[in-house]
């Protein structure tokens, strides 16, 4: 199949000018000898938008990108978007699918702005555009080894920071037959007191999400009379979604019904109270 030159370039989201801090949020991409012109926006999992910008009101954001969403919809049926391409009307020369792309992304102020313009080669526009917001936005690329590694090194900078890290050791136990490494065992006098454990639940399938909390259920439970009676997990749920939130929460009651303190692994707070 033939393919097409492409330019896209990726929404952000940027509420503080004087930080110049921002958040990818989306993705705009013109075909233009398709006459295709198309958006994918983020507006449900906005958790690590509202984390990151914790000055702005949740509601704020989700209101911002609704109003915007509603504009790059205009701006796409402009360019006679039909859901897999253009209808191939007469246009306008100012509102053909390449020039409204142009004016869109040019740069100006707001809360709404847009990278540099990329290009890339595609024989079906619709798909490179689900592909690309996946892996900038959605990111795609983090498994749920990296994003696991993430949270032990966002309590790692937690504790330090209290000044209670320093009793916190990797520490692996065994009971002859199975062994796990735990990254956070406060030890006192060369004995272990609590285990730290962040565990990441936030998988795109439910089944993964329960699947990974009996992973760690199971090896707690199969090591407890070698581990320290204060058993500690800091998790991260997924961002909205009915289902996968369901899992979540069962994951979570599992946890506790096994007598083991389950912390937000992104509440520093709650955190460092587990810890002192």
């Amino acid at each position: 199949m033939k393919k097409h030159a492409v330019s896209y370039a990726i929404i952000r989201f940027q509420p503080h000018v004087e930080t110049e801090e921002f958040a990818n949020i989306g993705i705009v991409l013109v075909a233009p000898r398709m006459s295709y012109l198309d958006f994918r926006l983020e507006t449900t999992r906005l958790s690590r938008v509202t984390s990151f910008f914790d000055t702005v009101e949740g509601v704020t954001v989700r209101g911002v990108l609704k109003s915007y969403s509603t504009e790059l919809k205009r701006i796409r049926d402009l360019a006679g978007h039909t859901g897999s391409g253009q209808s191939r009307f007469e246009f306008e020369l100012s509102d053909n699918a390449e020039h409204l792309f142009q004016a869109l992304t040019k740069d100006r102020e707001g809360i709404i702005r847009f990278s540099d313009v990329r290009f890339a080669m595609t024989d079906n526009p619709k798909r490179k555009l689900e592909e690309l917001f996946g892996y900038y936005v959605r990111r795609s690329f983090a498994s749920s080894v990296y994003r696991e590694g993430l949270l032990e090194k966002h309590v790692r900078g937690v504790l330090k920071l209290r000044d209670i890290g320093r009793n916190f050791k990797p520490l692996a136990f065994s009971d002859g037959l199975y062994s796990a490494k735990f990254p956070f065992v406060e030890i006192v006098e060369g004995k272990p007191l609590k285990v730290l454990k962040p565990i990441y639940l936030g998988q795109d399938d439910p089944t993964r999400i329960l699947d990974h909390g009996n992973k760690w259920l199971f090896t707690i439970n199969r090591l407890r009379d070698k581990l320290p009676p204060d058993v500690v997990v800091a998790v991260e749920g997924p961002d909205e979604s009915l289902k996968r939130e369901r899992a979540f929460r069962e994951a979570v009651d599992l946890f506790r019904e096994n007598n083991i303190k389950v912390v937000d692994a992104r509440n520093d707070s709650d955190l460092i109270s587990a810890m002192e």
